[in-house]
């Protein structure tokens, strides 16, 4: 069974979407305001090629980590729940393609070069994590990465946002690492202390 403050989620970002523009800004995070975004980015883009396709599953209003993929000459494909976010992005960052849809969706189709869920996976329960994580692995393509937060347990958790419960849930990390190896991926970097998963499909021939 969901918790309420789960179910809520998608009808939390649509009905906030201005809030949430307003109070998560324009401009990464830097670390003294806790993850050093443009750090994390430099290691999910590292090596991948000029004009690689990335997905941003959860992507909000595209700012600002789709502005900054887009600024860095990536091709990007931002999804998420809220009509509302996702008109911002179209409205505001034409060279991206932006699609209204819940992470629990069936993907697009095809492989791509980069597939990130930051700040977005967690907050599904953790019975839907098991279920999308593996379907996000698939994703990504020869040489590829995956990138995404998580709490730093098995465990749901409520925070605060504009007067309403936030939700949150996490697996295990053992089950993180379990499911992207599984997915035929490596782990680049181990999210059980930073809350970030940075994990890499192998060439299949030498390049």
């Amino acid at each position: 069974m969901s918790h309420p403050a789960a179910d809520r989620i998608v009808g939390l970002y649509e009905d906030k979407a201005a809030d949430w523009i307003c109070d998560r800004g324009a401009a990464l995070y830097s670390a003294e305001g806790g993850l050093d975004e443009a750090k994390w980015l430099d290691l999910f883009a590292a090596d991948l090629p000029p004009g690689a396709s990335i997905l941003d599953v959860g992507c909000g209003s595209g700012w600002p980590i789709g502005a900054a993929l887009l600024e860095r000459g990536f091709r990007v494909v931002g999804r998420d729940s809220s009509s509302a976010l996702i008109a911002h992005a179209r409205q505001t960052l034409p060279a991206g393609v932006w699609e209204t849809a819940d992470m629990r969706d069936p993907p697009p189709d095809g492989v791509f070069d980069g597939v990130l869920a930051w700040h977005s996976l967690f907050h599904l329960t953790p019975e839907d994590q098991r279920r999308v994580l593996p379907a996000l692995a698939r994703q990504v393509g020869e040489g590829g990465r995956l990138m995404f937060t998580s709490g730093p347990a098995q465990g749901e958790t409520l925070g605060e946002w504009r007067g309403e419960p936030l939700y949150h849930g996490s697996l295990d990390p053992a089950a993180y690492r379990a499911l992207l190896i599984a997915a035929g991926l490596a782990v680049e970097g181990d999210g059980a202390e930073t809350g970030v998963w940075l994990a890499r499909r192998a060439f299949l021939s030498a390049k």
